[in-house]
């Protein structure tokens, strides 16, 4: 896989929120996140084979504690930031009723 999704996963580890890749979290009483590699965003073809790829995904961050919704979104971007600088964005905040977590997801892009 790709060295920039490599860098992602170990960097987002180390914020501190426990991470599950391609999973889904058991942890439902504290905070907890998903990333995800999703499809392939585009490519560059040449010579008969692909030169370039890119490759899209998903980091999900939830979490109970609305207190701690600035920590967590500065984390999770500085990460972005540093690994995959303009290629993200916030997708979505908001608060499930349902469940009673708040849920912050980004959309980013890696090469290959």
């Amino acid at each position: 896989m790709s060295e920039e999704y490599e860098a992602l996963v170990e960097a987002l580890k180390n914020t501190g929120i426990p991470f599950a890749e391609d999973g889904w979290s058991t942890s439902p009483e504290g905070e907890y996140g998903v990333i995800s590699l999703e499809f392939e965003a585009g490519a560059l073809d040449g010579d008969d084979r692909k030169t370039m790829r890119a490759w899209e995904g998903s980091i999900d961050v939830f979490y109970r504690q609305k207190s701690r919704r600035a920590a967590i979104l500065a984390a999770v971007e500085d990460v972005l930031d540093e690994i995959c600088g303009a290629s993200w964005h916030l997708e979505s905040h908001q608060h499930e009723d349902e469940t009673g977590l708040y849920h912050a997801e980004w959309v980013y892009q890696v090469e290959e």
